[in-house]
């Protein structure tokens, strides 16, 4: 596990490598984030065979004719390519989510970017609260494991199936999939909104196929593997490696906000999900 502390830089021109695979050469992929001053522009390098996503964490951006708030985004196939410029007005943070492409990879036929359909709530990192006039993100209904024998694989538990679908080992806990092969026809990433009750929690879990990587927006709690226990508040990152266990709960955090995905599959299927065994259930309770 990797924790990234005030992973949104609060000033503006900053760039900010999060995940950088030249570094961690097992990472599936990379994570940089950027933050533009009013009417600036940046180009979105396109690669031939790579792909990417673009969300804007706060303030405002133009981009492919689309004008993006905080929780929106932009999936980018191989090939694409488009402009970036911060709306007037105050600074914009934008996360980019670029997985590694693999020999053999073609392009596919479509070079402009995909909106992503945002949750129903926006989301502001730094912990601000949505406006009043947001209406909720919709509930997912959470599937609270019980008794388990063994590690419980997403295919059994129904667990990639939509945000109406629960997610076993959960509790209080929403998903909204903004990005994944269903979705926008990603091959080798995955991005979705979160977000967890006052008492939510995610038993201590793991992907066997892919990396995730956990931005808090707003709220917080403890990040859980094994024995450990991490603290982590609106605007850190966690990056988990393919394989590691870990679980998250509020406590007295309250409601929280996430930005989260896998690096290395298009979906929480093909990242693979295995609950631990309740026998290592202790250390989240």
């Amino acid at each position: 596990m990797i924790l990234v502390p005030a992973a949104v830089p609060r000033t503006a021109p900053a760039f900010r490598r999060l995940i950088d695979p030249r570094h961690l050469p097992s990472a599936h992929g990379g994570l940089t984030v950027e933050t533009l001053p009013p009417g600036v522009r940046v180009e979105h390098h396109p690669s031939r065979v790579g792909e990417s996503v673009t969300l804007v964490l706060s303030g405002g951006i133009r981009s492919a004719g689309r004008v993006l708030g905080p929780g929106e985004g932009l999936y980018h196939p191989p090939g694409s390519s488009c402009g970036l410029t911060a709306l007037p007005g105050a600074p914009a943070a934008v996360l980019t989510v670029r997985p590694l492409a693999v020999v053999g990879d073609l392009p596919v036929p479509r070079p402009c970017p995909v909106p992503l359909a945002p949750p129903r709530a926006v989301v502001r990192v730094h912990g601000d609260a949505p406006e009043p006039s947001d209406p909720p993100v919709p509930a997912v209904p959470a599937a609270r494991g019980g008794e388990r024998g063994g590690e419980r694989d997403a295919d059994a538990d129904g667990a990639d199936h939509g945000d109406r679908a629960p997610i076993a080992g959960s509790t209080g806990m929403a998903v909204h999939w903004l990005a994944t092969d269903e979705t926008v026809g990603a091959r080798r990433l995955t991005v979705a909104a979160s977000s967890f009750g006052a008492d939510g929690s995610h038993d201590l879990h793991r992907h066997p196929h892919a990396d995730e990587f956990f931005l808090v927006l707003s709220g917080g709690g403890t990040h859980l593997m094994g024995g450990a226990r991490v603290p982590v508040h609106a605007g850190d990152l966690v990056f988990v490696p393919a394989g590691e266990w870990h679980g998250f709960r509020t406590g007295r955090a309250g409601p929280t906000a996430a930005l989260y995905g896998y690096l290395g599959a298009p979906s929480l299927a093909r990242a693979g999900y295995q609950v631990r065994p309740a026998a290592a259930a202790e250390v989240i309770r």
